[in-house]
């Protein structure tokens, strides 16, 4: 890597003195470097071999070349161990030298995570579209997109299927699977998701609540198991097992306890044990359970309370591009009408089915699975202000830890990775850094980059639009790369506010905007 640069103009005297070439210039310019690793030719039988260790060094004084176009790109091939073919994961060309094409390790860039950080507009939307428009392309593509804001509607194509989480409009016109409607159903959670969902923590009565409430959900879920014939099931089944039951068979026995009236020890009854200590428990369950803006959460009866429901949904979601059906490879996710208070608790629910499918799935047998972690403080916070947002925190803390034996992969994107939880961050082998102008951002990229590399964090502000730092497991030396535009732009652009300004025809659709408003949905 170059320290730095000397550049020394000879004077006559002094160009009396030095030997120069026909073609040499009367000046001498010196560069200072730090040695990284060797390129050997052959290493057995393994040509072109790259190793981060010295086994030879150069002479001071020696003449040093620069690598450029062909030969740059086949050199960071070495590199990155990019084989040859078509499916080489290009981001783009380098900033250096626009003639040679800019490749990483796709292997090695979701075995160990990768994290995409820069400010807004700084080009994270442009270079995740890049990466997925390729991961669309592969026969058998695999990738989950969390998309916060309906950004990556834009993408199109066979390898692409768009969902969205089921708003106020779908329930009512009754939509589901198969017109890419998505219902996350309560039973789907887990227990300590439904207890920081449904219990107040600062109620006194907090801890009977939970007890009664994890008692009286296995219940309602063995007796579903009953009905249905499943009786195989009964013998391991856990309250977390994803099993559908009746949230009416929970809540009349809530009210049952809630009002029990046992016989006294003399003559007469006497209030039960929980006599008036689950009146709010069971208020916020009914408010909850009314709640149209939940209504994914509650589906009517008949949408997603069967018990094959999961089946088809896991196939949907984690089915790949060859998948029964035919479903593209990258589910595209859009939860931008979930509500902001439970976002982190519905995003970990997601991710959790995944990571369980493939925790579950026999050796030897799971497809790879990639999660894109769209706005990643949003929902992975470093300073969790809820329950839901502890729960996530905890999911996604143990797919960035365990993810890797069971095949699942975290992308997380943020335009401000100092409010990313440290944990998962430090876990992101793969570094994807835009322009960052804020400090405190600044230091955690910094803090993520080897010490021998710290200089880099340097260029963190100086970056331009689109222009990348690289560096990890995928690329091992550290690379500014300028990403390459893709086919379908994510709709994350920046309104040109002085020219909308000064054009006598832009209006704005200030009725229509209203309307949406209030029906909860877009309409056109």
């Amino acid at each position: 890597m170059i320290q730095k640069i000397i550049r020394t103009a000879l004077g006559e005297a002094k160009i009396a003195d030095v030997e120069l070439g026909e073609a040499a210039h009367p000046e001498v310019n010196l560069v200072r470097i730090m040695l990284i690793g060797t390129l050997l030719d052959r290493d057995g039988p393994r040509a072109n071999v790259f190793r981060r260790t010295l086994e030879t060094v150069p002479e001071i004084d020696a003449c040093c070349f620069a690598l450029e176009g062909e030969c740059l790109t086949r050199f960071m091939g070495v590199i990155s161990e990019v084989t040859g073919g078509a499916q080489r994961l290009s981001l783009g060309a380098y900033t250096l030298d626009p003639n040679a094409q800019a490749f990483v390790n796709g292997n090695r860039l979701f075995q160990r995570h990768a994290l995409i950080v820069g400010s807004t507009g700084s080009g994270k939307s442009w270079t995740t579209a890049r990466l997925l428009e390729q991961i669309a392309e592969l026969d058998s593509a695999n990738a989950i997109v969390f998309d916060m804001h309906g950004e990556y509607a834009s993408m199109a194509g066979d390898g692409f299927v768009h969902l969205r989480v089921a708003g106020p409009s779908d329930i009512e016109a009754g939509k589901g699977l198969n017109d890419g409607v998505l219902h996350l159903p309560y039973w789907l959670m887990s227990y300590e998701a439904l207890v920081s969902m449904f219990v107040d923590r600062s109620d006194q009565n907090a801890p009977n609540q939970a007890m009664i409430m994890s008692r009286t959900v296995v219940d309602a879920k063995t007796g579903f198991l009953e009905a249905g014939g499943h009786v195989e099931v009964l013998a391991n089944f856990t309250i977390d097992s994803p099993v559908p039951f009746r949230m009416e068979t929970v809540l009349g026995e809530l009210n049952r306890l809630n009002t029990e009236m046992v016989p006294g020890a003399r003559t007469g009854e006497k209030q039960g044990d929980f006599h008036s200590k689950l009146s709010r428990l069971i208020q916020r369950l009914e408010g909850k359970r009314t709640d149209r803006r939940l209504g994914f959460l509650f589906p009517a009866s008949g949408v997603a309370d069967s018990y094959d429901w999961l089946d088809r949904a896991v196939e949907l979601l984690l089915g790949g591009r060859t998948a029964k059906g035919g479903h593209g490879g990258v589910k595209i996710i859009d939860f931008s009408e979930v509500p902001s208070d439970i976002l982190p608790l519905i995003v970990g629910m997601v991710a959790r089915m995944a990571f369980h499918v493939q925790q579950w799935s026999a050796q030897g047998l799971r497809h790879p699975v990639a999660l894109f972690c769209d706005e990643a403080h949003l929902y992975i916070p470093q300073d969790p202000t809820s329950g839901a947002a502890e729960n996530a925190i905890a999911t996604f803390e143990r797919i960035a830890k365990e993810g890797r034996k069971y095949g699942v992969g975290l992308v997380v994107i943020s335009q401000r990775p100092a409010e990313v939880n440290r944990t998962v961050a430090s876990q992101c082998n793969n570094l994807i850094a835009m322009r960052l102008t804020n400090g405190d951002d600044q230091a955690v990229v910094r803090r993520l980059l080897p010490d021998s590399l710290g200089g880099f964090g340097d260029l963190l502000p100086v970056l331009d639009t689109g222009e990348a730092l690289v560096v990890g497991d995928a690329i091992l030396l550290p690379t500014r790369i300028r990403i390459a535009k893709p086919i379908n732009e994510p709709l994350s652009g920046t309104i040109q506010f002085w020219d909308r300004w000064a054009d006598p025809a832009a209006a704005a659709t200030l009725d229509k905007a209203v309307e949406s408003w209030r029906r909860q949905t877009l309409v056109k």
